[in-house]
């Protein structure tokens, strides 16, 4: 199975690097092709392989080729490749928020497709690979691209594949949105507010590190619901009010009353017994 990488960024880099490293008796990374020399160079020399200079090259040298470019290009990635012999060839991107569908046309190039999306933060070109074992996966797209790439992933490497419907990809990019980048800003508040009481960034990180830590795993343990704690979920009125008041005229305050919402929701069905309805006029929220 010889694979071409089209982009040679975090995703390429990594994803190349992991393969040519764990699964050399079934894998052959073939090189990369990239917008620039230099970083299909890099990608190369890190992941042994080779840097090419003409993309039908690589295209030609390639049983399979990954687009690991940014989601803007890859349309003009393949509005450029589907002239070239595709016949019998796998076309995948990494792309979390574009479906398989973006390959428009490709029935009648011979090739099969799909995209496939790790849920991992590729937050280092050359360090990423480390821990990308294991990252679970989803895909989408031809079942012929499926079944190749479900082998590869889930048979020979041992990662859970999920099916996705390609209509849902984009709610599906939001949900991993949500518990990667939103949890980093809801964190980089708490960090300024702490900083606002005299607290330096590395002593607020390391007071907030545990009760963030615990939480996250209370939740992916046992669930969102039963996880919840705090001062909405105990139904402490006078508690909110503080944080409100405090709050007052910031941008955090429009936050909190957001999510605050969301967590008396999810307090109403955790304790069926309790009567939010106080918590609920300070959020403004309309009784059913």
């Amino acid at each position: 199975m010889n694979i071409g990488f089209i982009g040679a960024g975090r995703t390429g880099c990594t994803l190349g690097k992991y393969l040519s490293s764990t699964c050399t008796e079934y894998v052959t990374v073939v090189g990369y092709y990239s917008r620039t020399k230099q970083s299909a160079d890099e990608a190369a020399t890190f992941t042994k392989s080779k840097a090419f200079n003409n993309l039908e090259a690589l295209v030609d040298a390639s049983d399979i080729l990954f687009i690991t470019t940014p989601d803007r290009v890859i349309k003009e990635i393949w509005e450029h490749i589907k002239h070239y012999n595709l016949k019998d060839k796998i076309i995948c991107h990494f792309s979390g928020s574009l479906s398989s569908d973006i390959f428009s046309g490709i029935e009648v190039t011979g090739a099969s497709c799909c995209s496939i999306h790790p849920m991992y933060a590729f937050s280092s070109k050359y360090k990423s690979y480390l821990q990308f074992n294991k990252a679970c996966l989803s895909i989408e797209g031809r079942e012929i691209a499926i079944e190749k790439m479900t082998k590869l992933f889930s048979d020979r490497l041992h990662h859970k594949v999920f099916k996705l419907v390609p209509s849902d990809k984009a709610k599906y990019h939001a949900a991993a949105a949500f518990a990667s980048n939103y949890i980093t800003g809801v964190m980089y508040i708490a960090i300024e507010l702490l900083k606002e009481c005299s607290f330096t960034e590395s002593n607020a990180r390391e007071l907030l590190s545990a009760v963030s830590l615990s939480n996250i795993n209370a939740v992916l343990e046992t669930g969102a619901i039963n996880a919840l704690t705090g001062p909405v979920e105990r139904n402490d009125v006078e508690t909110v009010k503080k944080h409100l008041d405090a709050l007052k005229g910031t941008e955090a305050k429009e936050l909190y009353t957001i999510l605050g919402k969301v967590l008396v929701q999810m307090a109403e069905q955790k304790n069926s017994d309790r009567d939010y309805a106080e918590i609920k006029s300070l959020f403004k929220m309309k009784e059913d």
